[in-house]
C-alpha cells in the first residue's frame, strides 16, 4: 500500500477529508446509505426497463418490423405490379432485398369430402424469406410445393408427401385439383400473416404480383425505405400502398421511455433526501471541527484549501454510497439482462448510460450538498473560528 501512501501524500485534503470521515463513521455511513438508495434505484430501474425495451423490440423485429410491405394503390391503374413496377421499386430502395409475390386463396382436397380454403403466395424463392427446418427447395421446384411449419403440423405433412391444390371456386362450381409434392417445410416463425402454402411464381403464368416485401436489416432502414417509396410513387396520386411497422416500433419505444425516465425521476428523489442528510453531516461535522479550521488557518490554511478538503470529504461520501449503490444495481441489471435478453452479460448501450448516469448523478448530489458547508466553513475568519 505504499504506492496509497505516496498519492495521498502528495495530496493532504485526501488524507485530511478521510480522517474526519473516520471520526463521524456513523453519520458517514447513513449519509453514504442515502446515496446508495438513490443509485440503486435509478440504475436498476434504468437499466433493467432498457433490457425489457431491448427484448421487446427484437420480438417485434422478428415479425417483421424490418420489412416494408407494398400493394397497388386504389389510384393505379392496374391491380397487380409487373417486371417495369418492379425494377422502378427496386431502383427506389437502393440495396435493400426485394420479394416480389402474388397471394392467392386456394382450395386444399385431402379427400374427395375434405376440402379446405387455405392461403397460397407464389413467389421465386421461400428462402429468401424463410428458413427450411425440413427438406430441401431445387432450383428448379416447379410441379412441387413448400409448407409452413403450422400447416405441416396441422395436417401431418412431411418432404415428400402429396397435397392436391385448386383454385377457389365460386359457390356450385367445381374446379380442377391439381398435384403438388411437398418438398420442403418451413422453419417455425414469429412473423405474423405466415401463408401455408408456397408455389413456384411460373405456376400463375401471367408473372405479375399482388405484393412487394421489401427486406432490411434494421427498423431504420425499413423506415427509409417506406419514406423513399412514398415520396417517389404516391404524389398526387397514390399508386403504393406502403405498410410498415416502424410507426409501432417508435410508439413503443417512447412509451418504454416515458416510463423508464418517470420512475428513474421517482428514484432520483431519493438522492435529494440524500442530498439533505449530507448536508447536514456536513454541517455538524464543520460546527464540531471549528477550532480545528481555524488552527488550519492560522497555520497558513487558505480558504480555497479548507473549501477544498470538505468538497473532498463530500466527493468521498458520495463516492462510497455510489459504489455500493452500483455494485448492487450490477447485480439486478443482470439477472434482468438474463430474463429478457437471454445472457447476463447482454449490456446495451442505454443500459451503460443509465449505470454510469447513476454514479455521476450520486457523486454530483454529494457535491452539491457539500458546497454550502464547505463554503460557510471557509469563510469563517481563522480568530472567530479559534474562540469556538
Amino acid at each position: 500500500m505504499s504506492w496509497l501512501r505516496r498519492i495521498t501524500g502528495r495530496f493532504p485534503s485526501i488524507v485530511i477529508a478521510r480522517r474526519n470521515i473516520s471520526r463521524a463513521r456513523t453519520r458517514s455511513l447513513l449519509a453514504a446509505a442515502a446515496i446508495t438508495i438513490g443509485v440503486v434505484a435509478i440504475a436498476a430501474i434504468g437499466g433493467g426497463g432498457a433490457a425489457f425495451k431491448e427484448s421487446q423490440l427484437d420480438r417485434i423485429q422478428e415479425q417483421g418490423a424490418t420489412n416494408v410491405y407494398v400493394s397497388p394503390g386504389f389510384d393505379k391503374e392496374e391491380r397487380h405490379f409487373d417486371r417495369t413496377d418492379l425494377m422502378r421499386i427496386e431502383e427506389t430502395v437502393g440495396g435493400a432485398g426485394i420479394v416480389a409475390t402474388e397471394s392467392r386463396s386456394m382450395e386444399y382436397r385431402l379427400r374427395a369430402d375434405h376440402r379446405r380454403t387455405i392461403s397460397a403466395t407464389y413467389l421465386e424463392d421461400p428462402r429468401l424469406l424463410y428458413e427450411v427446418a425440413a427438406g430441401e427447395i431445387p432450383k428448379s421446384w416447379r410441379r412441387s410445393a413448400v409448407v409452413s411449419h403450422e400447416f405441416a403440423a396441422d395436417q401431418g405433412l412431411e418432404p415428400g408427401d402429396r397435397i392436391v391444390l385448386a383454385p377457389e371456386a365460386d359457390e356450385g362450381e367445381q374446379t380442377e385439383g391439381r398435384a403438388y409434392r411437398v418438398t420442403a417445410v418451413l422453419a417455425e416463425s414469429a412473423a405474423f400473416g405466415v401463408d401455408d402454402v408456397f408455389l413456384p411464381i411460373e405456376e400463375t403464368g401471367d408473372r405479375t404480383y399482388s405484393q412487394v416485401r421489401i427486406t432490411t436489416q434494421s427498423v431504420d432502414e425499413a423506415e427509409a425505405a417506406a419514406t423513399s417509396l412514398r415520396a417517389e410513387f404516391n404524389g398526387r396520386k397514390d399508386k403504393l400502398l406502403v405498410f410498415e411497422l416502424t410507426s409501432l416500433v417508435r410508439l413503443f419505444r417512447s412509451i418504454v421511455n416515458g416510463i423508464n425516465l418517470f420512475l428513474a425521476g421517482l428514484g432520483s428523489l431519493s438522492l435529494l433526501v440524500a442530498g439533505v442528510s449530507i448536508a447536514n453531516t456536513m454541517l455538524m461535522s464543520v460546527t464540531k471541527r471549528r477550532e480545528e479550521i481555524g488552527v488550519l488557518r492560522a497555520v497558513g490554511y487558505s480558504k480555497s484549501d479548507i473549501l477544498r478538503i470538505l468538497l473532498v470529504e463530500a466527493a468521498m461520501l458520495g463516492a462510497i454510497g455510489a459504489g455500493i449503490g452500483i455494485a448492487l444495481a450490477l447485480l439486478v441489471v443482470l439477472a434482468a439482462n438474463a430474463i429478457f435478453l437471454g445472457s447476463p452479460f447482454a449490456f446495451t448501450t442505454e443500459t451503460l448510460l443509465y449505470l454510469g448516469g447513476a454514479v455521476v448523478f450520486g457523486i454530483a448530489t454529494s457535491l452539491i450538498a457539500g458546497a454550502y458547508p464547505a463554503w460557510r466553513a471557509a469563510s469563517e475568519r481563522p480568530v472567530e473560528a479559534l474562540r469556538g
